[in-house]
């Protein structure tokens, strides 16, 4: 075993979490919807993406927890949480009022209103709650929603994890819950046991034995570990288990060094290009299905190309507006 160091650590974490966001676009490109009956095979393609991609989201909040508990002490609590307020709760709050807009506002004016195939939002004072604080028309900000109410959930993951046996008894019951679905959370929440054992392995890491993560195994061992995660996803399409997001998440921590990474600017841009990219890929789908022949050979052509040029434009974006706007550029996308 290699030992790494915190630079190589954090690379390692910020390449994840732009792959991870890489994937969530893939995730959020299905356009079978749009060419309905012509689908067909392409229609059953993406489902199978989607279906292999069911991990992205429990990694990212395994890392985000090993982030926020890296260390922890009790009396870093309340400035943790303030750095989230900022971090995660006010850019919440702005793009689910900008995307409420969008369908408030937009489906209103009639040159927008025949590209948009929804009613208007209704402008009442529940409604606009509903899409500020409860993400009624940015269905995807559901993720961040959760984080956050992890995040408030911190003094609990620190009780349980944090001591001796119980960190160890704890993280074993939440496994077996992964198989067992002991209950369901309302749906408000969209809470899952998966996503709850894999925050809780980030808390376990962070707080009993975060010199783990810099260890890395050797080469051979890593190119056996990513190679194997193609034939996850193959036998995941056959028989569907719980195992499979454990074994990929493994799989790829361990399977990328850190050390072997080169720092990128871009891998920075991985929150502002999640907060933005369901406009721009509504944006350039309907482009594309306006373009490209209506044929199932387009259609999956369209359904993996769209995510490239959605980066390629999204990307440099944020570098310019990072670049250039500071100051409303960490507001909008909280200093990431």
């Amino acid at each position: 075993m290699m030992q790494g160091s915190d630079e190589a650590l954090y690379r390692k974490i910020n390449v994840l979490r732009f792959l991870l966001i890489c994937c969530v676009l893939q995730a959020h490109s299905e356009n079978y919807p749009q060419f309905g009956l012509l689908s067909g095979t392409g229609c059953s393609i993406e489902q199978h993406v989607l279906a292999s991609m069911e991990w992205v989201v429990s990694m990212y909040y395994m890392l985000s927890s090993f982030l926020f508990f890296r260390g922890f002490q009790w009396n870093q609590l309340l400035g943790k949480w303030k750095r989230r307020i900022f971090t995660l709760v006010i850019p919440y709050i702005i793009w689910n009022t900008v995307y409420f807009g969008f369908f408030a506002l937009l489906p209103r004016i009639p040159f927008f209103a025949q590209f948009i195939n929804s009613e208007p939002a209704p402008l009442t004072v529940s409604n606009v709650l509903f899409g500020v604080l409860l993400n009624r028309y940015a269905g995807f900000l559901w993720f961040v929603k959760t984080l956050i109410i992890f995040i408030l959930c911190a003094p609990l993951f620190y009780v349980l994890f944090s001591k001796k046996y119980i960190a160890e008894f704890s993280l074993i019951a939440l496994f077996l819950f992964l198989f067992r679905n002991p209950f369901q959370f309302p749906a408000v929440l969209n809470l899952h046991w998966r996503f709850i054992f894999f925050f809780s392995v980030g808390a376990y890491f962070g707080l009993r034995a975060p010199h783990v993560a810099y260890y890395t195994p050797p080469r051979a061992v890593r190119y056996v570990l990513l190679c194997a995660i193609p034939l996850y996803a193959y036998h995941h399409t056959l028989y569907t288990t719980e195992m499979y997001s454990v074994l990929v998440i493994l799989s790829l921590w361990l399977g990328i060094d850190g050390s072997a990474i080169r720092e990128r600017s871009w891998y920075n841009t991985s929150f502002f290009v999640y907060l933005t990219h369901f406009l721009a890929l509504s944006i350039l789908k309907k482009i594309q299905y306006a373009l490209v022949p209506h044929t199932e050979l387009w259609m999956l052509i369209s359904y993996f190309s769209v995510t490239i040029i959605a980066l390629c434009l999204l990307v440099p974006l944020a570098q310019l507006l990072r670049r250039y706007t500071p100051k409303t550029y960490a507001i909008l996308f909280g200093g990431r």
